[in-house]
């Protein structure tokens, strides 16, 4: 009898684009050590400037709230059950991509690259999105207010491809979509593939983070699972997704070798919450082989685009599969 688990169902993503915005710092600006939180809190404070016309404080009890680019975006309504009554807020249907290697302390004239991805109904907002960066860059980034100028924005021509053309120069001020492609998920590796965590993962089991020693495939599979059936349900389309205990299944089957996973600590300071926080989370890659990597493939592959775990909105979990297209 033959007990490798059975390939799944096709798993797709929702409509799915990735940016690129080249930007020129006007002032000496200086990055913290993660600058996902800070780029995420200048975005929304300029998409709320470039679309709040009320000028409330705040999104509760606003008239316009079910409609307004920005909670739609940023803090999107929970749909309403049968009774009247909010289930839990949909995910987000942004993310950022960072780059941890970029330098942390551009001189006035340097040039600064930030990723976003968009999903489902966001991606009709770029244009709020260009303008909204346009007024950040004018508040200025920090407690300095270090000023930037947008100068170009790029897509990818197919989410992995690795080819990205321009689609909005400031220069002529006009956006100009590329056709929307969806990611290309290569055929499954006849062996191992290397796994490598490029921004803290952030696990959570039975309500405590997950270390090194507590790490595990089926962790990951499960909350992989768990974070592309909600996207494809309120962003996409849930039709023939696969059960969740088959992928479950092929999990066990695998193995994680040469793993060299370490914690590592991130802090940072929220001033909607006026504390500092701690978000650390795992770091590192391995090696990972199985009979069940061809079932798992289309999903650990998928969610390289997503990201795994906690706070991906900051562009935390993203990791990369050293197989097929290359991931920037």
């Amino acid at each position: 009898m033959d007990d490798t688990p059975q390939e799944p169902a096709a798993l797709t993503l929702p409509p799915l684009i990735r940016l690129r915005v080249a930007m020129q710092a006007l002032d000496p600006i200086h990055l913290p050590p993660f600058a996902g939180s800070a780029w995420r809190g200048l975005l929304g404070h300029g998409l709320r400037q470039a679309a709040c016309v009320t000028r409330a404080r705040d999104c509760d009890g606003c008239l316009l709230q079910a409609h307004c680019v920005y909670p739609r975006v940023f803090e999107p309504l929970p749909p309403p059950g049968e009774d009247g009554r909010r289930f839990a807020a949909p995910p987000r249907p942004y993310l950022l991509n960072i780059d941890p290697q970029a330098g942390r302390d551009p001189a006035a004239g340097d040039s600064l690259t930030l990723g976003i991805t968009l999903l489902g109904e966001a991606i009709r907002q770029v244009p709020y999105l260009i303008h909204a960066l346009q007024l950040a860059g004018q508040r200025g980034l920090g407690r300095a207010q270090a000023r930037f100028s947008v100068v170009r924005l790029e897509q990818e021509t197919t989410p992995g491809s690795g080819t990205w053309q321009p689609v909005y120069e400031v220069t002529h001020g006009r956006f100009t979509p590329l056709p929307l492609a969806a990611p290309q998920v290569p055929a499954a590796p006849d062996g191992a593939v290397r796994l490598r965590l490029l921004t803290p993962l952030r696990l959570k089991r039975q309500g405590a983070l997950v270390g090194p020693a507590q790490f595990s495939l089926r962790e990951l599979v499960f909350n992989l699972y768990g974070r592309l059936h909600l996207l494809a349900e309120h962003h996409g389309d849930t039709t023939g997704f696969p059960e969740r205990e088959a992928l479950l299944a092929a999990a066990a089957t695998l193995t994680l070798s040469d793993g060299h996973l370490r914690w590592h600590e991130w802090t940072r300071f929220s001033s909607r919450q006026n504390t500092l926080m701690e978000l650390g989370g795992l770091l590192g890659e391995g090696t990972l082989s199985g009979p069940g990597l061809s079932s798992l493939w289309p999903l650990l592959w998928l969610g390289q685009w997503v990201h795994a775990g906690k706070n991906t909105t900051f562009g935390l979990g993203a990791y990369h599969l050293a197989a097929g297209p290359a991931m920037p």
